[in-house]
């Protein structure tokens, strides 16, 4: 048995000695346990699946359309937890990969 620590999270586990696997991050931090990725078609995942994203309406998320502020170039859009675009992006369970053969981390 080996006890490691995630690179990722931080959070130490146990496993078989020599084994490589994937560690499902559970930090209850939601910054450090989801990732984001970006929607650029139908997509199937361990997570379910989702339909594509309109790419021609990508700039409608702009909170301030219509307004002063977006004729002078403001750009406010909601973001998610990492600071990345929620309307390009979708969020998920981040799995990090312990590569443990070897003796390497």
């Amino acid at each position: 048995m080996t006890i490691s620590i995630c690179p990722h999270c931080n959070r130490r586990f146990v496993s078989e000695d020599g084994v490589d696997f994937s560690h499902e991050c559970n930090s209850r931090k939601p910054v450090l346990d989801n990732e984001d990725i970006l929607i650029v078609g139908n997509w199937t995942d361990f997570t379910g699946s989702g339909t594509e994203n309109n790419v021609n309406m990508q700039g409608s998320a702009n909170l301030l359309f219509g307004t002063r502020a977006d004729i002078e170039g403001e750009d406010q859009e909601s973001v998610t937890r990492r600071g990345v675009k929620a309307s390009t992006h979708r969020q998920r369970q981040h799995l990090e990969f312990i590569k443990l053969q070897g003796g390497e981390k």
